[in-house]
């Protein structure tokens, strides 16, 4: 309740403002950062996928090996 009653006399500020100053809060990464971190999420999506599409077509091979006994 406590917490509340200080919300509400806080200063109301412009909702522009405020995102403003996250803005200038936020540390960006370097370009090769940014680089290095995109290329690994690709080459993990990829093997994900892969690894997927085996792990799926190894269960579908099974299924039918099996309904067709």
């Amino acid at each position: 309740m406590a917490d509340n009653a200080k919300v509400e006399n806080a200063p109301k500020t412009s909702w522009l403002e405020g995102l403003k100053a996250e803005f200038g809060k936020i540390i960006w990464p370097a370009k090769e950062q940014l680089a290095k971190q995109t290329a690994a999420v690709i080459v993990v999506s990829v093997v994900v996928g892969l690894m997927i599409t085996i792990l799926d077509t190894f269960i579908q091979y099974g299924i039918d090996f099996l309904v067709n006994l």
